[in-house]
């Protein structure tokens, strides 16, 4: 048992404890007015608060972060009408814009968004264009944004727009000079709920109705439900809602089409080390996410799961990643760090043909009949090292916490290095033991390894030996970090992983 002092090696990954999920699908933009003045009624207008709130949580709460964007960029502005708060009470049902409202991270959003010119599209999943009363004088003639729109259509993404925003509709054109509208079903704030508001406030608010006009294109597709009802409509990748009370409607419409396009993205899979749970991605899962499913396995025994580790070996580990892997459609591109690179290797050997990609990241790289503990053992010449501890019957095995941000992360930063020491967790130590079973199906998946130069855990000669005994390793990557390269470094390793294509 003394041996797994082997686990020098095992390690522990930085535990980011964010907002479960929040941005792990990719990432959404929306699109909204820059202020303005009617020039019908003199009023400041801009974005409605239910056609940003309401949307933004629908997106957030199936995991994709969010970016909100305008023409001119800076601070938008919310109709008066559409505010909770507004002495008018016409939005005072509206709790969800009202958290929103009160939400400090979401009003920094909205006092800083992002000018539309300085927006790369490829960063983005989906695109939603926002309604208002701001949109029918800044958005009806602009010729970016109807160009941005346009361009975003034609990659296939999920591309929508709802309310008074989707007057851009009414001039949007592709290449061949057709309207993007021409000949699909599409819908926007109706003329109905045009003469609705009129009546409301006595006089006539907006400069067109947006369905009169439409009734007038070629081969016109518009439609449109019961007035302030929740409706929207989908053709194609083009998504619309008609009204404020249809921005939820609309979002979720966006986010089905964005689960049948996952078939688009290529596929992670994101095995942690020992010592360590999938926060340990923390990092980098969100930014990997833009251009890609990511998926992360939390391990038997490992962060919060419930499972007791005493008895628990790699044929469990292997278990829970080959299940997460069989749940994806197609193949992916297997990445383990540290002690699952003994993980990914079997299961490469066991699925060869669901394996795009083997990306081993300061990870071990055994040969068949070999345990993470004989590894270790050979490495050090039976040497004991005084950093572990165990429980009782020496069935876990933990790092002591004077040493653990030495061995894992000497070079983390002070308040990263105290969650290290906060959230580790006794590993099993019977996994450590167990040997893999590696016949000729692992050589049939191309395999990468990321080095990390300043390794303490797993170090770098080790690797090295790993890496020349297994003969087979297309390209090596080098970092100069410790043994959290995506913590310490995570744009270097993104940039890296983005090589391996």
């Amino acid at each position: 048992m003394k041996k797994l002092i082997i686990l020098l090696t095992l390690l522990i990954s930085y535990s980011l404890h964010a907002q479960h999920n929040a941005g792990f699908n990719g990432k959404v933009l929306m699109i909204a007015s820059n202020p303005a003045v009617s020039k019908q009624t003199g009023w400041p207008i801009g974005v409605w608060y239910a056609e940003v709130a309401h949307p933004y949580w629908v997106f957030s709460e199936a995991g994709y972060a969010i970016d909100i964007a305008s023409p001119e960029g800076g601070e938008i502005k919310f109709d008066s009408f559409s505010d909770p708060e507004d002495n008018s009470q016409y939005a005072a049902f509206d709790y969800v814009s009202l958290g929103f409202k009160k939400d400090p991270a979401k009003q920094a959003l909205v006092k800083n968004t992002l000018k539309l010119s300085n927006v790369n599209p490829n960063d983005y999943k989906a695109i939603f264009v926002c309604g208002g009363q701001g949109p029918m004088y800044t958005f009806i003639d602009n010729a970016e944004l109807q160009k941005f729109f346009a361009d975003f259509y034609l990659t296939g993404k999920p591309t929508a727009a709802i309310c008074h925003g989707t007057c851009i509709l009414l001039k949007t054109k592709l290449p061949n000079g057709k309207y993007l509208v021409e000949g699909k079903k599409w819908t926007g704030f109706a003329a109905a709920e045009e003469q609705y508001a009129d009546n409301y406030v006595g006089m006539q608010i907006q400069p067109f109705r947006i369905e009169d006009e439409a009734r007038k294109m070629p081969n016109s597709g518009f439609v449109s439900g019961e007035p302030f009802s929740a409706f929207a409509v989908q053709d194609g990748n083009l998504i619309t809602g008609q009204q404020q009370n249809s921005g939820a409607a609309a979002a979720e419409l966006l986010v089905a089409e964005l689960e049948k396009q996952r078939k688009n993205y290529p596929t992670y899979v994101l095995v942690h080390g020992a010592w360590s749970d999938e926060s340990a991605w923390g990092f980098v899962r969100t930014q990997l996410a833009v251009n890609a499913n990511v998926v992360t396995v939390n391990l038997p025994a490992h962060g919060i799961d419930q499972t007791s580790g005493k008895n628990v070996g790699q044929a469990d580990y292997v278990q829970a990643v080959t299940k997460v892997i069989q749940e994806q459609p197609g193949k992916v591109r297997l990445v383990g760090h540290s002690m699952a690179g003994m993980i990914i290797s079997q299961v490469a050997e066991n699925m060869p043909n669901k394996i795009e990609k083997l990306i081993y990241v300061s990870a071990f790289l055994p040969k068949n009949g070999q345990s993470l503990n004989g590894i270790v053992d050979k490495f050090l010449n039976g040497q004991q090292l005084d950093i572990f501890e165990f429980n009782d019957d020496y069935s876990l095995i933990g790092i002591k916490k004077e040493a653990l941000p030495t061995v894992v992360c000497a070079d983390c930063s002070q308040p990263m290095k105290d969650i290290l020491v906060k959230y580790h967790r006794p590993d099993p130590v019977k996994a450590l033991n167990d040997v893999v079973n590696i016949g000729p199906n692992l050589n049939k998946v191309p395999k990468y390894y990321i080095s990390t130069k300043n390794d303490n855990a797993v170090p770098y000669p080790l690797q090295q030996q790993m890496i020349k005994d297994n003969g087979s390793v297309k390209k090596v990557y080098e970092m100069n970090t410790s043994h959290l390269p995506f913590v310490v470094d995570p744009s270097r390793f993104l940039q890296i992983i983005h090589e391996i294509n």
